[in-house]
Order: C-alpha cells, then sequence, then structure tokens
C-alpha cells in the first residue's frame, strides 16, 4: 500500500514552488511552513551547497543560524522549497544586502532554480510589529516576484486586546457580551498594519492574517488554502500560476489521501489499496481536498464477524 502512495508522490518531483520567508525572529515562520506542509514539529530537511544538513534545531529560523541560500523542504510535502533569512530585523544592513543579492540572482535563474514568491511575515502579537518597516526593504521592487504579506499570530493579538477590553479576569459571559468588540478592535488594528505597509513605495501585492497555527485544524488548513489563492493571485505570468496550480494539487491530493486513510484506520479495516479513477467523491469533506479531474480513493475491504 505505502509504495502505492510513494509512486503517486514521485512523479514531477523536479517541479517544485520557491519561496523565500522573511521576518524577524519568532514570527511564526517554521510553524506556518509546517503546517503548509502537513508536517511535524522539527521534520524540515535542509540542503546546503547540494548536501544534507544533518543537524537541524527547532526554530533554526532564529537570527544568524543558516544562510539564504539553505534549501528547507519537507518530506510530507516535496512540491515546496523554502528559502528563509533568519530572523530579519530591522537595521540590519549586511541582512538586507544578502536577501537583495538572493532575489536578484533567483529571479533570473533558470525555471528549477527561480525564486517564484516572498512571505513575509509580520508579528500581531509583538508592540513592534511595524518594526520591518524600518529595513528600507520598500524602496526597491522585487519586479516578476510578488511579495505577500502575512499578519501572524492573531491569536496572540486577540488574547493582547481581550486583556485590554475586558481586563485580566473576565468571566464567561464578559467574552461572550463583549466578542464583536474584541473582533472589532483585532480588525482595526490589522487593517491600520495593512494601510501602513501599502502607503510603502513597493508595497505586498496581497495580504493574509492567520492565527492558531500551532493547532492542526480544518480552520488551519483553510488558512493554508487563502494564502496559496493570494499568491496565486499576485503571480504576474501563467507558467508561474500553472506551477502553483500543481503543487496545490499535489498538496491537497496529499491531504485528502491521507485523510481518507485515517477514517480507513479508524473504522478498523484491512487490506486497503490506493487506486485511480475518474468517479467522483461522493463525502462533502473528502471533495474539499480532491481534485475535480483525479481521485485517490481508498478501497476498504470490511471486516467480517
Amino acid at each position: 500500500m505505502w509504495k502505492s502512495i510513494r509512486k503517486l508522490f514521485k512523479r514531477d518531483s523536479d517541479k517544485r514552488f520557491r519561496v523565500l520567508i522573511l521576518g524577524p525572529a519568532n514570527a511564526g515562520k517554521t510553524t506556518l511552513l509546517e503546517r503548509l506542509t502537513d508536517s511535524p514539529a522539527g521534520a524540515a530537511t535542509v540542503t546546503r551547497n547540494g548536501k544534507r544538513v544533518n543537524e537541524v534545531p527547532r526554530g533554526y529560523d532564529q537570527r544568524g543560524i543558516h544562510n539564504i541560500d539553505d534549501e528547507i523542504t519537507y518530506a510530507s510535502n516535496p512540491a515546496f522549497i523554502f528559502h528563509d533569512s533568519g530572523g530579519f530585523e530591522a537595521g540590519g544592513v549586511e541582512e538586507l544586502e544578502a536577501v537583495w543579492k538572493f532575489i536578484r540572482k533567483r529571479s533570473l535563474a533558470s525555471p528549477l532554480n527561480q525564486l517564484h514568491a516572498i512571505w513575509l511575515c509580520i508579528p500581531t502579537d509583538n508592540d513592534r510589529p511595524l518594526g520591518f518597516l524600518q529595513s528600507g526593504f520598500f524602496s526597491e521592487s522585487t519586479a516578476s516576484v510578488p511579495v505577500i504579506g502575512i499578519f501572524t499570530k492573531l491569536d496572540g493579538r486577540r488574547t493582547k486586546v481581550e486583556i485590554e477590553v475586558l481586563g485580566p479576569a473576565p468571566s464567561p459571559s464578559d467574552f461572550r457580551d463583549r466578542a464583536q468588540e474584541v473582533d472589532q478592535k483585532v480588525a482595526e488594528f490589522v487593517n491600520g498594519l495593512e494601510t501602513q505597509f501599502r502607503n510603502e513605495r513597493y508595497p505586498p501585492a496581497g495580504f493574509i492574517g492567520v492565527g492558531n497555527m500551532d493547532e492542526v485544524s480544518m480552520r488551519s488548513i483553510a488558512l493554508c488554502d487563502q494564502l496559496l489563492l493570494v499568491t496565486m493571485d499576485a503571480l504576474p505570468h501563467e507558467t508561474q500560476r500553472s506551477l502553483l496550480r500543481l503543487t496545490v494539487w499535489k498538496r491537497n491530493r496529499r491531504i485528502h489521501t491521507m485523510f481518507v486513510l485515517k477514517r480507513v484506520l479508524h473504522a478498523g479495516t484491512q487490506g486497503s489499496i490506493v487506486a485511480r479513477t475518474q468517479q467522483p467523491v461522493q463525502d462533502e469533506e473528502s471533495e474539499l481536498h480532491a481534485d475535480k479531474g483525479f481521485r485517490i480513493l481508498m478501497i476498504q475491504h470490511e471486516i467480517h464477524g
């Protein structure tokens, strides 16, 4: 069974979508990539100069631990290649120069090595979410490589607003009665951040807010889907959009396969195999992550007696 699954994901393995992820330390970059690729903590593989880095500590995205040319991949979803600038802080001249050198080089590289998108993680749970604006990054154009602004850790921002609005020891009724007020203040905060970024000379091409990404849930999966849609809308060329569509298809195909496999195992079935079929999946939840022209079904043999 597992050999059949691996064969499905081996095809077109050379076609990958390459992303540079920027942001300060503790911006939630690693967690975002783990949710996007459906990977457990610490599952990243880092390749440097064609050789695997054997020991990759948790939080490798901290400032200065690795360089921007490192390729970060996840075995659970190898259709993506990520590059991380490390803890990209305001005022880091050398870091900014390294980022721009990488962007210029990769934007002109061969199709297999070309950079396709830049994700800028902006943590909303700290007191200086706009510190990145001081770096001068938006004074130059990234040309055909769109930047997506990702407001991370919105759950942390909401906690701060709840304390501000409800006080340090709110009752359950306080949360219920004033939830709309809290939601409005969080939305105003994020909208204010977006406005300031849009006022830059070369602002991000799109924005999205994410929270509770530490949790593996349908909501975190949906937020990752939305991030990919925002990225696709920002890509300037159809060849880039087609590549991302293929990457998304691979990701959704795996999520769908794992979803059905978990259902099979939970039901206590045996002898499951993977089959390719053009028949539609009737289950609405399965359909959510299934490609229109390609369905992966688990053929179940029920236990009798």
